[in-house]
Formats: structure tokens, sequence, C-alpha cells
């Protein structure tokens, strides 16, 4: 760990970037690594919060445990010494402001390109669920509900997809099997970027079993669903998730196996409502991730640019912008972002 601040932090130093973005978590090093390489040669610091870190190893380790303890007042301390702050929901800004002190812009998180949709029309249900694999994806409850749906006369009409891969899959594979040999068609494994969207323009319902470690964040599979006009189940956490699925209009909300196995009940017994909530959410207005960061995003990085950097005396001469490190959108401003994050 070591050796991968000081990796960081020299690279950060070498390209003398004016703004650092780095997206938290990963906490640590990665925000000691940005914070200590602004403030040594006066850039602008500027943290993305995505969740809390502290609340991610608290999954492993418990909520009591020292070094969660520990990580939540290292991620406190580096989260008031940053410039700028952007998060990923409404919710998250208001607990940042309450726990930290601090101000965030919210950035929701947005697909680069809308999806077409091409939606199955074979009388099948085509259910994609998009998987970590990982403890706060909760896909045992998933299979919970499938065991419920056994008996059920229409569940050969259902064609599943747990898409992706991580370290929980293996142990689930025996469980999988055997739902496969109760006449469940289950597909697993990761896809390729054309395949995956192929697959989601072809779904009749996604399938979030995101299980947010500080019910603060927002799953990216839902931003992708959504964006291919496909409704989604959602694993009721509370907190930000109101703001992604609206009960009825976008998605519906379980909490439970017995929740889920209803649902997917109702779709085998009338699957025309998926395909009304479909074509309504076609019509609504979307945004892409492009137009969300020139909103939100781009005016924090443009933010008093003057040529210099932060807390140095300016040059004597007033030098040429520096480059964009990363697309910012399209936008050709001339500001320098460098990105760091695992």
């Amino acid at each position: 760990m070591a050796l991968v601040f000081l990796d960081l932090t020299a690279q950060l130093i070498r390209t003398r970037p004016t703004h650092i973005l780095v997206q938290n978590p990963p906490s640590f090093p990665t925000l000691a690594s940005a914070w200590l390489a602004a403030r040594l040669q006066g850039s602008r610091l500027i943290v993305d919060w995505h969740n809390y870190g502290y609340s991610m190893l608290a999954l492993r380790l418990g909520h009591s445990h020292p070094f969660v303890r520990l990580a939540a007042v290292f991620e406190g301390w580096m989260a008031r010494r940053a410039d700028r702050h952007l998060c990923v929901s409404r919710a998250m800004a208001s607990d940042l402001h309450t726990r930290f002190g601090i101000s965030a812009e919210v950035l929701y998180d947005a697909p680069f390109r809308m999806e077409n949709a091409n939606p199955n029309q074979d009388g099948c249900v085509v259910v994609v669920s998009p998987c970590g694999w990982t403890t706060d994806e909760r896909v045992d409850c998933f299979l919970d509900a499938l065991d419920l749906l056994r008996s059920d006369p229409l569940r050969h009409r259902l064609r599943i997809h747990l898409t992706g891969d991580g370290p929980l899959r293996a142990g689930l594979e025996p469980r999988i099997a055997m739902l496969r040999h109760a006449g469940f068609a289950i597909h697993t494994g990761f896809l390729s970027e054309a395949d995956y969207r192929a697959l989601l323009r072809g779904a009749s319902v996604g399938v979030s079993l995101h299980e947010s470690s500080s019910a603060l964040d927002l799953a990216m599979k839902n931003v992708d669903l959504l964006a291919a006009s496909v409704p989604v189940c959602a694993l009721d956490y509370g907190g930000s998730l109101s703001e992604q699925i609206r009960q009825g209009e976008n998605g519906y909300l379980f909490r439970t196996a017995d929740d889920l196995a209803r649902l997917l009940r109702s779709f085998l017994a009338a699957p025309a409502q998926l395909h009304t909530m479909r074509e309504t959410m076609r019509k609504q207005p979307a945004t892409t991730w492009g137009r969300e960061w020139n909103r939100v995003a781009l005016p924090l990085l443009v933010e008093g640019w003057s040529g210099k950097r932060y807390g140095r005396r300016p040059h004597a001469s007033k030098p040429t912008p520096p480059p964009i490190s990363r697309n910012v959108a399209g936008s050709g401003t001339s500001c320098e972002l460098e990105v760091t994050s695992t």
C-alpha cells in the first residue's frame, strides 16, 4: 500500500495538474495521495463521492471494528481538506454536509449514449440482472425468489441473465445449477460491451440486487437499464434509491425474496404491463453523461482559472493553458484534469 501511495503521488507531481479529481471510494491511499500532491504544487483538489469507503469496509469487518472507525476518521479529515466536492445523490450531499460540514454538487451518473430499445417479442420475460457478485449484492435473494417459483407453470417463460463476474459467483453456481435442473433458463457469464448493450436492448425487466453500504449511493447498473428504457425491480435499501427508481413509473421495489417472487409472477401473468411501462419511459426526457458533466462538473474545473496554480505566485509571463488530460465531454475548455481511481 505504501508503494502505491508513493507511485500515485509521484505520478501526480510529475504531471503537475492544475486540478486533481479523485473518486471516492477507494479512500486509501488515493485521497491522501491526491491531497499531498495538490498541496505540494498548488493544485485544486476535487473529490467525487460515490460512497463512503469506511461503510464498504464495514461490510467485511463490522461497524464496530477499530479499522472501520479509523477509516471513518481518515475519510472525514481528508474530506474537509478538499477544495470542492461532487457526489452522486441528493441524499449523499445532505449527509456530507451533516457528517463532515462540506458542500457537494450533485452529479448524477448518466450513460454516455442512449440505447435504442428492441424488446423481446416471443412471449418470454427476459430478466437481466447485472451482477458484481460481491458482498454488497443480494444474488442469494434472487435465487430464493426463483426457488419460490419452482411450481409455477409459467416459469419456463422466464429467461434469466445474471451477467458479470466476481468473488461470490463460484459459491453460488451449485444453486444455479439446481435451478436450471428445475426448469429455469439461467445464463451467467461476463459479456463484452457490445453483447451487454444488445442484451439490455432486448430485456423485458432488470433486477438490481445492489444493497448499498451507506444507503446513499446509486447503482450504475440501474443507469444502464433505465437508459435502455428497461423497467427495474430494485432491492429497496431506502436512502437515495427514490432518486433513481420511482415505484410504478420506471420500476418496482422489493425487500424480500417473497416480494420479488410476486413481482415475477405478475410479469409472467401479464407481461403487457412491462411493455406499457417501457413505452412510457421512452417518452420521458433523458440526459447523457456529457450533458450532466458540462452542467455540474465543468464549472468547478474552470472556476478561478487564471493560468496559474493555486497557492503559488503567478508566472512572469502568462503561460499557455495546459491541455485536458481527459476528454471533458468535448468542451474544449483549457484546464488540466488528472483522475486518480482504481
